[in-house]
């Protein structure tokens, strides 16, 4: 596909993008790019907003670029300290390895398995020596990294918050030097990571990377941010049935941001589905069926989704 209609597809339900004029050169060089993903994998099961990055990530990889998957099996240890107010409980290498499979059986209903790199950022960041961690952290300065509102509010507020948190941002960076990343994604809470990352990639000598940020998605109240804890969550494992009736059940206003963050169909189909909302609301059963049945044969088949 030309770049420009590339970008269009690619900026679609984007928060944040640093900047447009460079992810519109990246695509201009038409080679495959190298767009990373990190997950820590903190927990085994996945819900639609989960799926959200990940839907971004078809997208470039049916594009033909390089789809760099990263379990932060490493990282993870730490915890991503991202909107927390608290440490995380550093999790076992155990707890990890058995989140992971699960993670990836569920990944790989939405990514190609044959046609993305899979890494381990234990490969590297495990290797790390005294005198290579000294480096990296010279990079950065403790000053810069307090710019972060959660780690800030935790010390004015007397609230713990370990070395190791501050070294995740610069972890994270690390990822991206190794692995030459051209783009990354991920949620709005992964911003201050993203922009550690350009500014450890420059330091390092690389060009720095693009980023997309894409927003949370709200769950069946159409309210809070789909959790399953908060009992709002779709999940993808879910029996059909479930699933279908779930989606049905999302508020009419909400409709539009799962087509825009979920479905497949085109920039030009989802404008053309908006205006005709426009025209007549009572199309809004029409197409929530519509989105039900596609989300439902994406997780389990042409033949479920028929049956609902």
């Amino acid at each position: 596909m030309e770049y420009k209609s590339q970008f269009n597809e690619i900026v679609r339900g984007a928060v944040d993008i640093i900047s447009n004029e460079d992810l519109k050169a990246k695509l201009a060089e038409s080679r495959p790019l190298n767009i990373k993903f990190g997950v820590d994998p903190t927990s085994p099961d996945i819900h639609l907003g989960h799926t959200v990055p990940l839907q971004k990530l078809k997208k470039f990889q049916d594009f033909g670029h390089n789809i760099q998957l990263v379990i932060g099996d490493y990282t993870a240890r730490i915890g991503d300290p991202s909107g927390r107010s608290e440490t995380r409980p550093i999790l076992t290498k155990e707890q990890i390895d058995n989140n992971l499979k699960t993670y990836a059986d569920q990944v790989f209903k939405i990514l190609d398995r044959d046609r993305i790199n899979l890494f381990y950022n234990s490969n590297w960041l495990g290797k790390l020596n005294l005198e290579e961690l000294a480096e990296l952290t010279s990079k950065y300065t403790i000053k810069q990294l307090l710019h972060r509102k959660d780690f800030s509010d935790r010390i004015k507020n007397g609230k713990s918050l370990s070395i190791a948190e501050l070294l995740y941002p610069l972890l994270v960076g690390y990822d991206s030097v190794i692995l030459k990343t051209d783009i990354e994604i991920g949620g709005t809470d992964q911003l201050f990571n993203f922009v550690v990352s350009r500014k450890i990639q420059k330091a390092y000598s690389q060009k720095p990377e693009v980023i997309i940020t894409l927003p949370v998605l709200e769950g069946v109240d159409g309210v809070k941010k789909m959790s399953k804890s908060l009992g709002n969550a779709i999940g993808i494992n879910e029996p059909s049935e479930e699933m279908y009736k779930k989606v049905m059940s999302i508020p009419n206003g909400l409709m539009l941001k799962y087509y825009e963050l979920l479905s497949n169909v085109s920039v030009d189909e989802l404008n053309e589905i908006r205006n005709e909302l426009v025209k007549d609301s009572s199309k809004n059963i029409y197409y929530k069926e519509q989105l039900a049945r596609e989300i439902v044969s994406r997780y389990h088949g042409e033949d479920a989704a028929k049956k609902t």
